[in-house]
């Protein structure tokens, strides 16, 4: 993707992932590694598909610009934008979900690719977490030979992403095949020996979605998760936000797939929900004291048992300044009214 795609896509988290891959590629690089390169069955130069247990794959995105063979600076300092979120393959007897629909077409294929390589199946079910275009736009791509699996959508997330698509210029704007989720109660998919719950949520933006196994205990939490690094707080409801991650913090013997980052343990959800609780107090002390939003987030510090969360841009602290302002002045309006 180069400078003209990226703009396309600034809606996106895409556009924050880009400001990962071209300000901060160590770093990130660092962020984004493999926790266990023995579980990795599957690598390209924007990501890796490793595998949780029998059946069950995380593919994470590595989109960040590398050097050239020799050493020489990328071709491409805007990265691979093939994928760009993370997600998955979930394998039933009956069927196989792939979760996230990704960046582009290629993205898919490669998914659909490796589903039919690892469980002999093309995908039958995709499910897509939220409407940023990095988790849809490249959903033609499943379009195999014959194949057409159904595409999981709530109904505020295909209105948002068939509108962003649209507005991009891309031929594939329309979803086809498509399958509604319930934006209020769980969705339960069935894949024969293996059954998906896809659950509402909202935080992130407000048509999230998480993809939750019981055997065994996954969780794919879309961008309601960002392991290592400070969130895209660009649609954001943060209290939606902090109370998701208060919920991942109590839930023990589970394997988590964030949006973006590497596959994540208990202890890592635990380190994101105080993270997440600092920085709604900084804001709302910062607030309180009547400082403008953009002003307060120039001064925003992490304590040192929080330094290990990278904060690769000021303008990203900004972003969470914003969404926490516009929050926190709406309740001020509501106690008035």
């Amino acid at each position: 993707m180069h400078r003209r795609q990226f703009i396309q896509a600034s809606g996106s988290c895409s556009a924050y992932v880009f400001g990962l891959a071209a300000f901060a590629p160590l770093m990130t690089r660092r962020v984004f590694a493999a926790q266990d390169d023995s579980n990795v069955v599957a690598t390209e130069l924007w990501g890796r598909l490793e595998k949780i247990q029998d059946g069950v794959w995380a593919l994470i995105s590595t989109p960040f610009a590398k050097p050239n063979p020799d050493g020489s600076p990328p071709d491409n300092p805007f990265g691979d934008y093939t994928t760009v979120c993370n997600g998955g393959i979930i394998a039933g007897d009956k069927g196989v979900l792939v979760v996230e629909a990704f960046m582009q077409d290629a993205g898919a294929r490669w998914m659909s690719d490796r589903a039919k390589q690892l469980t002999g199946k093309r995908p039958t079910d995709v499910v897509c977490t939220h409407y940023h275009r990095d988790h849809t736009a490249g959903h033609a791509g499943f379009a195999v030979d014959k194949n057409r699996p159904n595409i999981w959508l709530t109904d505020a997330t295909q209105k948002a992403a068939e509108t962003s698509m649209l507005e991009s210029g891309s031929v594939d704007a329309k979803f086809t095949q498509v399958k509604r989720l319930n934006s209020a109660n769980p969705t339960e998919i069935d894949l024969g020996n293996r059954k998906v719950k896809v659950m509402p949520r909202s935080g992130h933006t407000s048509s999230d979605v998480t993809i939750e196994l019981v055997d065994p205990k996954v969780i794919w939490c879309g961008d309601l998760f960002f392991n290592g690094m400070f969130p895209n707080y660009s649609d954001a409801i943060p209290s939606n936000l902090n109370d998701y991650a208060s919920e991942l913090a109590n839930t023990k013997d589970t394997t988590f797939v964030p949006g973006h980052g590497p596959v994540a343990g208990l202890d890592a959800v635990q380190s994101y929900q105080k993270f997440l609780a600092f920085v709604q107090d900084s804001t709302t002390d910062a607030f309180k004291a009547g400082k403008p939003a953009e002003e307060a987030a120039k001064e925003f510090k992490l304590p040192d048992k929080l330094k290990e969360w990278f904060i690769w841009n000021p303008d990203v602290v900004k972003r969470g300044y914003v969404a926490w302002y516009r929050e926190l002045e709406a309740d001020k309006k509501d106690k008035r009214n």
